[in-house]
């Protein structure tokens, strides 16, 4: 893969997932770092903290929605009330076994929401967000 990023986020409080899409991206070596976290608060007070010290946000967020205490789609609505809009440039991926097709709807109407896509994560599904995204 020609492209490399910085740094790609995983949030999903299911450990199993979060090991097995690290070592997708790790292997298919699209990114300097993968930093995962199993509670969506974590994400949220990191973002905030790379934002008062004036650090890079992270190019890809791969975001679960069914999740404890903050979902994915709470995720989104505190994202977008702690990074102000100028640095809104992370591409955030639903990252999901949901069927649910009110998921899928919400999903591509969020503005915040790059694309749907189902679980698990593969080489190719990896390939084709990064070419889509950043090239």
């Amino acid at each position: 893969m020609s492209t490399k990023l910085e740094n790609i986020v995983l949030i999903d409080d299911s450990g199993a997932d979060n090991y097995y899409h690290q070592m997708i991206i790790e292997k298919a070596n699209t990114c300097k770092t993968v930093t995962a976290y199993n509670l969506a608060s974590k994400a949220l007070n990191n973002i905030e903290d790379a934002i008062k010290q004036k650090q890079k946000l992270p190019e890809l967020i791969f975001l679960d929605i069914n999740m404890p205490i903050i979902d994915g789609w709470d995720f989104l609505k505190r994202y977008e009330e702690i990074v102000p809009q100028d640095l809104r440039q992370t591409v955030i991926i639903i990252l999901s076994t949901s069927v649910n097709p009110s998921d899928h709807d919400r999903a591509a109407a969020h503005p915040s929401v790059a694309a749907y896509c189902s679980k698990p994560l593969s080489a190719t599904k990896l390939q084709d967000i990064v070419a889509k995204h950043f090239s």
